[in-house]
């Protein structure tokens, strides 16, 4: 790593620590009763007017990864060769720009959230990079269960500033993902009674729990004492839940509770039956909505954001407008560069960027994806089937409008839409129906000018073949 990296580095380390230590106030938990469940989050920043964007994150859309200092240095350092084509779409709140969450849920019911904590990621130069944010977009594009999420911290190595995570998913598994000493540790199942995660390892949060009444000590659990953990709390609120009670008036409740010293920058619960997001920030305290079934995931239209500081409560829907370069670079000079000075202006500049080449590169750093030199899978692909032991032809067709990617299968006759097509580096997986209703899935691997593709059905495996890109 190059000496003026490793400097940056520090700097960054040293300001995420300096401010971090007047801050360590985020809260994420599950509440779930029956059939009801839902995920709240805080974001407590020392009453600095944290500004944010919500998103709404296409299925189908082509990316290609990024690490922190690829991002946040002049040379573009320590780059990302990583690539994926998102499989679900998903509503995220993000700051730093596009694919870049604080944390959010997808249209699955996965969700993911950050909190500060100290954080040492693993090291490993064979595994594919992505920044901790990048990550994270990574697993609601891709995954739909916990399981799945927890899976992606050991098939990463990953950067950035010091973060753990919450995560759960529509059945209720939840998870606390961390990173300690170089090492991925998961809490999940009956490792993690209680469903929260805060700024404090979760192994720790569970032995102050010991000490209060209720869970094996004397301590009283008063909810309205301040000095009382906000772990404790929520396990004192997700216990004491009555399902009678309306699941999101509780759960807005529990995060007005967890406040700590101050108002939080944002209030987010996520009501996963509904498929519904609600949301408040300390500007624009009054509580917005948005329903996922409003929202077109289909990669036909492009994806959409919205200022979550705006004025008005209610459903949110109508304030929503295409993504552009433009509109990111605008927020970013307007509102993200208001944290300056509470956010020393050397945390956008450290990596010898000026203010206007960082508001510049956090917002057209998605574009290289929609270069025909990234889609290195798009165009036809067919084998050449030996007649003698009746092999079928194959045709595969991968097209792009900008980042948008659909696909076709086709058997030299009829021909058929790729559904639930996904990337993920050089392995790419769909499916399809045929005319006479059978669901078939296809696994492939591209090797240069070749893909490897393996045909299989419900019951039935239909072989392995080779295809080879037709030039135009």
């Amino acid at each position: 790593m190059k000496p003026k990296l490793n400097l940056f580095i520090l700097l960054l380390l040293v300001i995420s620590f300096s401010y971090n230590q007047q801050a360590r106030a985020c809260s994420s938990f599950k509440l779930q009763k029956g059939k009801k469940l839902v995920y709240g989050h805080n974001l407590n920043e020392g009453d600095i007017g944290v500004p944010g964007l919500l998103f709404v994150n296409k299925r189908g859309i082509f990316k290609t990864g990024r690490t922190w200092s690829e991002i946040f240095t002049k040379e573009q350092s320590n780059p990302s060769s990583f690539a994926w084509i998102s499989r679900y779409g998903s509503v995220t709140f993000n700051t730093f720009g596009r694919d870049l969450p604080d944390g959010g849920m997808n249209e699955e019911g996965l969700f993911i959230w950050e909190m500060n904590d100290d954080t040492q990621y693993p090291k490993n130069k064979d595994l594919p990079k992505l920044n901790q944010m990048n990550w994270m977009q990574y697993i609601l594009d891709n995954c739909r269960t916990t399981d799945e999420a927890i899976k992606t911290a050991s098939e990463f190595e990953i950067d950035g500033w010091g973060w753990h995570y919450f995560v759960g998913d529509a059945q209720g598994n939840t998870a606390a993902i961390e990173f300690i000493k170089g090492k991925v540790v998961v809490h999940k199942g009956k490792d993690m009674p209680v469903p929260g995660l805060f700024n404090e390892p979760y192994a720790r949060e569970m032995d102050i729990l010991r000490y209060y009444k209720g869970f094996g000590g004397d301590y009283e659990p008063d909810l309205n004492d301040s000095k009382v953990p906000r772990f404790v709390k929520t396990a004192v609120m997700t216990r004491d839940y009555n399902p009678d009670e309306n699941i999101v008036d509780y759960g807005l409740k529990m995060l007005d509770q967890l406040m700590v010293d101050d108002v939080p920058e944002w209030s987010v619960l996520f009501d996963v039956r509904s498929r519904t997001v609600y949301f408040k920030t300390r500007i624009n305290p009054e509580i917005k909505k948005l329903s996922m079934d409003q929202v077109d995931f289909s990669n036909n239209s492009p994806t959409l954001i919205a200022n979550i500081d705006m004025k008005e409560g209610g459903n949110m829907y109508a304030e929503l407008q295409p993504f552009t370069n433009e509109r990111m670079k605008n927020f970013t000079e307007k509102f993200i560069f208001s944290l300056i000075p509470e956010l020393p202006a050397k945390f956008f500049t450290g990596g010898g960027l000026t203010l206007e080449e960082y508001a510049q590169r956090t917002s057209s750093h998605s574009d290289y994806a929609k270069t025909a030199e990234a889609q290195f899978f798009k165009g036809e692909w067919k084998n050449m089937p030996d007649k003698l032991k009746k092999e079928m032809d194959i045709i595969l067709k991968f097209e792009s409008n900008g980042e948008a990617i659909t696909g076709s299968v086709s058997n030299g006759r009829d021909i058929y839409a790729m559904d639930n097509l996904s990337l993920a580096g050089n392995k790419v997986k769909f499916t399809f129906k045929t005319k006479g209703g059978t669901l078939i899935e296809i696994k492939s691997v591209f090797d240069g000018g070749q893909m490897k593709a393996t045909m299989a059905g419900i019951e039935n495996n239909y072989g392995t073949y080779v295809l080879n890109r037709i030039l135009p």
